[in-house]
């Protein structure tokens, strides 16, 4: 089980190529919540360009699927025992998984990754960081920030989480030492600016920082 961030990233150039590559688009959105689930709808269509997505209030409104999805989207219901639940939606087949919930939780984010699953996405999150986090998934990338959490301060060194860190990464960060803001390093990067703020945090994450600044003087 990961102690450590886990927050696999790819270049915007890469996830564009490797979803152009997709001859068609299959999403299976399922949520408790109708305004969520329209969302998540609105947003596989509209900015994945999905082909096909199928929603439902619960898992047992799945089990007429047969072709494996490219990517589920499954919203935790707040009244479900996980583990179990999530040991339920195994029999969903998909590609990509990505787990929705109301906050960050780590301890539920480790049964997640256990169970197959390749993201967290907390609800409250803006469209554009969500939009980020599923194309991200959907070109074979991981999203678990919180567990950067438990980062043990006796085992740690600059030199080890810098090693965590990706070349785009290693980049934001030497922009970050510079004072810059996630506008200014969008613009030098040439990427958006949800994109960076996902770099931001899997920064924080991989240094165990609580802040831009901690992280900075890390290093």
């Amino acid at each position: 089980m990961p102690t450590k961030a886990t927050t696999k990233k790819l270049h915007d150039r890469d996830i564009d190529a490797q979803l152009d590559d997709l001859p068609s688009m299959r999403v299976i959105v399922v949520s408790h919540d109708p305004a969520f689930r329209n969302m998540l709808s609105a947003l596989a269509v509209e900015q994945l360009k999905a082909d096909d997505v199928r929603t439902s209030t619960d898992l047992d409104g799945l089990a007429s699927i047969e072709a494996v999805a490219d990517l589920l989207l499954l919203d935790l219901p707040p009244s479900v025992e996980p583990d179990a639940w999530l040991r339920a939606a195994e029999g969903v087949r998909a590609d990509r998984r990505i787990l929705a919930t109301a906050h960050r939780n780590l301890a539920l984010a480790q049964v997640a990754y256990n169970r197959g699953f390749h993201a967290l996405l907390e609800r409250n999150r803006n469209d554009s960081l969500s939009i980020a986090i599923l194309r991200l998934v959907l070109a074979g990338g991981e999203y678990f920030p919180c567990f950067g959490e438990v980062v043990d301060p006796n085992t740690y060194s600059a030199k080890v989480a810098l090693n965590r860190l990706t070349r785009r990464q290693r980049e934001v960060l030497l922009h970050l030492r510079s004072g810059q803001t996630n506008k200014e390093i969008a613009k030098s990067l040439g990427i958006s600016i949800a994109t960076v703020k996902l770099h931001v945090q899997s920064i924080l994450a991989a240094t165990g920082a609580r802040n831009r600044t901690e992280a900075i003087t890390r290093f």
